[in-house]
């Protein structure tokens, strides 16, 4: 069985999505809520509710982690806002910057190549980013573009094939390229373990869709 480059395995084609389990535009938009919205206790709530009874496997200790989680103790809730505010936001240097032009430029700057090239992507879809302060490389505004290409390709409306192909093309020119190398380095830095599940997730998502 292949492995991502952190390790883990990778089940063949098909195995993560059998019909009892998630689509991907679910999943992705999951994993896309979980960056792009800080950890309060309405946001925990929802995604608990997101997740229902069940888990597909690659997200099976992230589900296990917020069942156990208590959001409603306020010191949890504070070292969870600031983990949050460490790894993606400031102040301080982030150690796992959270979008791809870092990532993929030769100098690790913002707004490079790979962020006009998903905008690009996005006017071809007919899609725009309704809040402006958040770059269309990020990795929760790219997850969440892949789980609305994975919604259209799931619809039958008749759009599935252009769908599903550029799904496929995003993921290949964009998110396999630069999220195993971000979700190991936000795995050595998370200091909780909704964030160390969450790089798991992510990846071994990502790599084997």
């Amino acid at each position: 069985m292949k492995q991502t480059p952190g390790g883990e395995a990778i089940p063949p084609p098909g195995h993560l999505r059998p019909p009892d389990e998630w689509p991907r535009s679910r999943t992705f938009g999951l994993l896309s809520g979980m960056y792009l919205c800080r950890p309060t206790r309405e946001a925990i709530e929802g995604w608990r509710s997101l997740f229902g009874e069940e888990a597909p496997s690659p997200l099976r200790g992230l589900h296990a982690y917020l069942l156990a989680l208590d959001p409603l103790e306020d010191p949890v809730l504070d070292d969870l806002l600031w983990e949050y505010t460490r790894l993606f936001i400031g102040p301080y240097r982030l150690p796992c910057p959270p979008w791809e032009s870092v990532y993929t430029s030769p100098k690790r700057l913002l707004m490079q190549e790979a962020y006009d090239a998903v905008l690009d992507l996005h006017r071809e879809a007919g899609l725009t980013i309704p809040d402006t302060r958040i770059h269309a490389d990020h990795i929760g505004s790219e997850l969440n573009f892949l789980a609305v290409l994975y919604e259209r390709a799931e619809s039958g409306t008749g759009e599935e094939g252009k769908a599903a192909e550029m799904a496929e093309r995003f993921l290949s020119e964009h998110l396999r390229k630069w999220v195993p190398a971000f979700s190991r380095d936000l795995e050595a830095a998370a200091e909780k373990d909704l964030y160390r599940e969450l790089a798991r997730a992510t990846r071994v998502t990502v790599v084997s869709a």
